[in-house]
């Protein structure tokens, strides 16, 4: 169990740093946009640019990390984090940083799928959903901390600084797992990629997982990824205020996370889920009211929404045998490929709409997905 608990804070910790090293990026948006000559609605291709390949590489990584092992995978993903966070530092138009971007989120992509493969290998399906919960909860506080340090940071430093710090970070972890010697998973064999999918393509239960978590990425991501801007450039809050902000997010996550183990007992996992995309479909109705304070509760209830309706989505897609690497790895293309979308939907939108629109837009997708999902789904017994 030590041992266990060993394993586990590790991936945390290297999770934490691939997220938080894009989402620190929601507050840097009006700084590289003032640094470029453009507006935010522009400069938030970084953003995009990291999710897209963030999402769209996460099967491959993980299939190779059923063949290769974890610890391998993890700590070159690591090492080339560090180099491509720290170019972003160095980036002398927006174009190169967008570019840089799109290196940093092809070497990010691979970690929260291979880390979500070590917790499908080290612990059982009776616990999985609890870990994966603890797993996802303290990744996002994590990076709710991290934007509340980045809110005191973005007052203090430029966004180069602050991509160089997280290069030093990233370096610090890969350090870390290279040292502490981390001990391969179990390998599922040759199976080639094309096979493995195609093994995992007639799960009816598994496409359903994949596709409410696109669903979830478009509008939880997308809408989070313009909170900072919208708390800095609409309501006026200094960066200090806006980080808490975006730090409660994080907090929510972590105590959904803990709260899964007692939800579990109470709810179905189906019950779990519509309570996660209610939780979401308020909170963006409460960021659209334009109140500092209900900004701070909305940002919290779609943390808490978040994590209620993806911790079950990621632990489903663990139920496939030898193949946990790859699942986790399309449930990540899913959920930031998703994101992705909403971003760049979102960055057009804002073109004509105002910040309020937009989250009233993303508040009725929200809706819609809820009430697709009771529709469709009800009566079944899987997710």
């Amino acid at each position: 169990m030590h041992c266990k608990k060993g394993l586990l804070l590790l991936i945390i910790v290297s999770g934490i740093i691939s997220a938080a090293d894009n989402w620190i990026a929601s507050l840097l948006l009006p700084s590289i946009a003032d640094t470029f000559g453009v507006q935010v609605s522009a400069a938030s291709a970084v953003l995009t640019a990291y999710l897209i390949p963030y999402g769209l590489l996460q099967p491959v990584y993980g299939h190779l990390s059923d063949r290769y092992g974890r610890g391998k995978i993890l700590i070159l993903l690591m090492l080339f984090l560090a180099i491509f966070t720290l170019l972003c530092s160095t980036a002398k138009s927006l174009a190169w940083l967008v570019l840089f971007r799109f290196c940093t989120g092809c070497a990010a992509a691979g970690i929260i799928a291979v880390c979500l493969g070590v917790i499908g290998d080290a612990y059982d399906e009776k616990d999985r959903q609890k870990i994966v919960a603890i797993f996802l909860g303290s990744v996002f506080l994590g990076q709710g901390l991290s934007a509340a340090l980045g809110g005191w940071a973005v007052a203090r430093f430029s966004w180069r600084e602050i991509f160089l710090a997280f290069s030093a970070l990233s370096a610090v972890s890969f350090v870390s797992l290279f040292t502490l010697n981390f001990k391969d998973a179990p390998k599922s064999g040759s199976e080639s990629f094309v096979k493995s999918l195609a093994s995992l393509r007639g799960d009816a239960a598994l496409l359903r997982s994949y596709f409410l978590a696109l669903c979830n990425g478009v509008i939880v991501l997308g809408a989070y990824s313009f909170i900072g801007a919208y708390l800095l450039k609409k309501l006026g809050l200094s960066s200090n205020f806006a980080g808490a902000c975006l730090m409660l997010y994080g907090v929510a996550c972590f105590l959904a996370g803990n709260a899964a183990r007692y939800l579990k007992e109470k709810l179905p996992l189906k019950e779990i889920l519509s309570l996660g995309f209610l939780a979401s479909a308020s909170a963006l109705c409460l960021l659209a009211s334009c109140f500092a304070v209900t900004a701070y509760v909305g940002t919290f209830l779609l943390g808490f929404g978040y994590v209620c309706a993806q911790s079950v989505l990621a632990s489903a897609a663990l139920r496939c045998g030898s193949a946990k690497g790859l699942s986790s790895g399309i449930i990540g293309t899913a959920i930031f490929f998703g994101g992705g979308i909403g971003t760049a939907v979102g960055g057009k939108a804002l073109e004509y709409l105002s910040y309020q629109g937009l989250f009233c837009g993303f508040a009725a997708l929200a809706a819609a997905l809820l009430i697709f999902y009771r529709a469709s789904f009800n009566g079944t017994r899987e997710i």
